[in-house]
């Protein structure tokens, strides 16, 4: 059986590759596969999150083993773990962390199941776009001197405030601002919105729209 896998980034928007693999290729083909098209080193560590629709994580593949796992409880590592094992629908997705630290991943959804064998382990059978960085470049820290504020005295001469009172009162004729208070609820909120409804912007994780 052959999977094709969609892989995409929400750091990279444009990029998408297509692999095309044997179901009884490992985890760690997987991994090696879209590594070697994209040009990443395999020396950083990595995971392989098994998710639901909504990625939310519900099961792990490790590149190694754990070091607090219990004699009880079933450890998956990519070396040894065939696709086939744990994969056997359309659709199902998978996220692969390649900077743990940072939680940065890949998301991944197996597209298509199909019979047939491939000339070699993989099939890069679509490739679009440039990929995030693997590592991203460390920011010096710059200290923000911020400069000492001058007390102003907010004190205005009785003289001055005259001068400001008769030049409102010349400028704000009753056609120009009407009679009435200014009323706060006549703003129109909507001129101030963010990025979406809900007030906050969008993380650029892909669901519901996942690309074909």
């Amino acid at each position: 059986m052959i999977y094709r896998f969609v892989i995409v980034s929400p750091e990279a928007r444009s990029f998408r590759r297509d692999i095309r693999i044997g179901s009884e290729s490992t985890f760690a083909d997987l991994r090696s596969a879209l590594y070697d098209d994209i040009g990443y080193s395999p020396v950083e560590p990595s995971l392989i999150h098994l998710t639901d629709q909504s990625w939310s994580c519900r099961m792990t593949v490790y590149e190694v083993e754990p070091p607090h796992s219990r004699s009880d409880e079933d450890v998956y590592l990519m070396e040894s773990t065939r696709l086939s094992e744990l994969l056997s629908n359309e659709r199902e997705r998978l996220m692969l962390t390649f900077d743990i630290e940072r939680s940065r991943a890949f998301y991944i959804e197996l597209r298509e199941m199909t019979s047939g064998s491939l000339a070699g382990v993989f099939e890069i059978s679509r490739s679009e776009g440039e990929p995030p960085l693997q590592a991203l470049p460390v920011e010096e820290e710059k200290k923000e001197t911020k400069p000492k504020s001058k007390k102003v005295s907010s004190e205005v001469p009785d003289e001055e405030q005259g001068k400001r009172k008769r030049k409102l009162n010349e400028e704000a004729t009753p056609d120009e601002y009407g009679s009435e208070a200014f009323d706060s609820s006549e703003l129109d909120p909507e001129g101030f919105g963010t990025s979406d409804e809900s007030g906050e912007f969008d993380n650029e994780i892909p669901t519901e729209d996942f690309p074909l």
